[in-house]
């Protein structure tokens, strides 16, 4: 009988506990993948923010306004090349708490010169510039509610109270870069015009593009020596920085799907490795029968280790093939409030999940093995399973 045809039979020497725990190991790396990816959507946006962009917000809190004047002051700066700002809307469609997505004023000429990374037919570019409540919309959002160009869309404020009718000027498209396609953007006028004197000219941010990211630092820094005895001081930071920022709001709910990811790794451990003990010592003769016709302990060993690398990567395999699916349906449910594209999916995830799960059942296999080689041959023949 050879080796390969050895490891085989032991494998089905119990049909039902194999495949019961093949499954467990899926389930598993199903779970840690899902996880890993839901994690990854948290720094998605991070991961592909320009050098070469600096936010300035109010330095009291991510929350707190600026006054508009600080645009033309801050373009003054060595090293900025472009400005532009935004404020959020946080507008609501419809009577449903789930019909939310992101909305925000700007002024369309710069900002779509500081995010060129938007793309946008010139036609429509043209007609969002010209009208004061026009509206620019990502492809996602539009294929959510079903939105061309044309139609009109009225949002409820929560920020600023009130009901706010847009008209879709253009729908927008992003080669990369922070802004997602489930975004509204108009036009500042429109809300400006509206608001009570104590309100206007303030936005919430302010967006510059540097001439050299080398110099990012440098500019961040003067930006906000301009403003250090104002009434409004400022704290500006990379792009990527700032997002981060953003993301540590969530630390704790991060840190605890990183955790239960970890913990699902040392059920699988405990799974595989209960099961492998389980086999070890119902075939304590049969090895000790192998180590007696002269098989080596190291032999036995490989058997054994064998073995677990068949069950890792049957579980591996199977967890990597329910995990698609499984994120896709999330991604569907959760993606129009997140702004993930319904395609997200990272294959140095899978393949992390992957090599997680057959790392996991060799280290799981090991102390059986070298247990089943340390007892002595005439102990383990006189063994009775």
């Amino acid at each position: 009988m050879t080796f390969g045809r050895l490891i085989w039979k032991d494998l089905l020497r119990n049909p039902l506990r194999l495949a019961l725990t093949v499954l467990a190991g899926a389930v598993g790396v199903m779970a840690f993948i899902f996880l890993r990816t839901v994690v990854d959507l948290f720094y998605m946006s991070a991961e592909s923010a320009q050098a070469d962009r600096l936010f300035t917000r109010a330095k009291a809190s991510i929350t707190a306004d600026l006054p508009l004047s600080y645009l033309p002051r801050i373009s003054t700066v060595p090293g900025v090349d472009d400005i532009t700002f935004y404020g959020f809307f946080g507008g609501r469609y419809g009577e449903s708490q789930r019909d939310f997505f992101g909305s925000a004023f700007v002024d369309p000429p710069s900002f779509m010169r500081v995010f060129d990374e938007l793309m946008v037919p010139p036609q429509q570019v043209a007609a969002f510039q010209a009208d004061p409540c026009g509206a620019l919309i990502g492809k996602d959002l539009a294929k959510r509610y079903g939105w061309k160009a044309g139609d009109r869309v009225t949002l409820k404020g929560t920020i600023y109270p009130g009901e706010w009718t847009f008209n879709v000027r253009g729908i927008y498209d992003v080669r990369t870069g922070t802004l997602d396609t489930n975004s509204l953007f108009f036009p500042f006028r429109c809300l400006n015009e509206k608001l009570p004197d104590e309100r206007k000219d303030r936005v919430g941010a302010f967006m510059i593009r540097v001439e050299d990211p080398s110099r990012s630092a440098a500019v961040a820094s003067a930006v906000d020596a301009m403003f250090t005895n104002s009434p409004y001081p400022t704290r500006t930071e990379s792009e990527r920085a700032a997002t981060l920022g953003f993301i540590s709001m969530l630390s704790a709910i991060i840190t605890a799907v990183q955790v239960v990811a970890t913990v699902i790794l040392l059920i699988i451990l405990l799974v595989i490795g209960n099961t492998l003990a389980m086999s070890v010592r119902e075939r304590t003769r049969d090895l000790s029968t192998l180590r007696a016709m002269g098989f080596k302990s190291g032999r036995v060993v490989m058997l054994v280790l064998f073995e677990s690398l068949a069950i890792g990567l049957a579980s591996a395999g199977l967890g990597v093939l329910l995990a698609p699916p499984l994120i896709r349906g999330f991604i569907a449910v959760v993606g129009s409030q997140l702004g993930v594209p319904a395609d997200f999916m990272r294959e140095s995830t899978l393949v992390l999940g992957a090599l997680a799960a057959v790392g996991v059942a060799l280290l799981a296999g090991a102390i059986p093995a070298v247990r089943a080689v340390r007892i002595p041959v005439a102990e383990g023949l006189r063994k009775v399973a």
